[in-house]
């Protein structure tokens, strides 16, 4: 893969009393979903949304992307989107549960975020590949839903013109995420992931 890590070195400055308001308020919607598994999906895993947000502030004040477009692949109920948006990047979340779908809709309209929800798949066409290695590489078995609606076209965008895409993937998926964001994302772009153990990494495609 032609992707490059990015060290950062995380300043601890006090996060500014909305977006602190913000993660207090959305909290009990982020718990109650965070236990509640939809049938047929995996279900929802939260990110530590206050390190994302001082992730995201040491990408935008440091100028690590080429520019303030952000997408979040399997956004859940979209706090990281509504943090990004926060943040001041032009934030867009792709979701697969049409009901995690209607949440983040109406928890951005609430605290009045301009982010736009998807409701599809942020897997692409052109990387079946890339899918059938992923299923051969894990006993035929995979967390990521590669068969949905596209979601770009609804967005109006194409994963080449966000700067930094943004996931927080199932453990099978970490590899196949990658690769696909390798073959398909803008050269410059850049990748964040999360995993519970290693926290937030970041990577560049060149």
């Amino acid at each position: 893969m032609s992707l490059s890590s990015v060290s950062i070195l995380i300043d601890q400055e006090t996060i500014p009393i909305e977006v602190e308001k913000f993660l207090v308020d959305i909290s009990i919607e982020v718990e109650r979903h965070r236990t509640k598994v939809p049938a047929g999906y995996r279900g929802f895993v939260p990110s530590d949304y206050r390190k994302l947000y001082f992730v995201l502030r040491l990408i935008e004040r440091k100028c690590l992307t080429c520019g303030m477009k952000f997408c979040e692949w399997g956004s859940g109920i979209g706090v990281a989107t509504m943090v990004a948006s926060m943040v001041g990047f032009e934030a867009h979340g792709i979701e697969i549960d049409p009901a995690l779908v209607e949440v983040a809709e109406s928890l951005s309209d609430e605290h009045e975020l301009p982010v736009k929800i998807a409701c599809g798949s942020f897997v692409p066409e052109g990387v079946d590949d890339l899918i059938d290695s992923a299923f051969a590489e894990n006993a035929g078995s995979i967390s990521m839903v590669t068969e949905a609606v596209d979601a770009y076209a609804e967005l109006g965008l194409q994963i080449d013109e966000f700067d930094i895409i943004f996931c927080f993937p199932w453990p099978t998926d970490g590899n196949l995420t990658a690769e696909i964001f390798d073959r398909c994302a803008a050269t410059g772009a850049v990748l964040v992931t999360y995993d519970e153990i290693d926290g937030y990494t970041l990577r560049r495609k060149d």
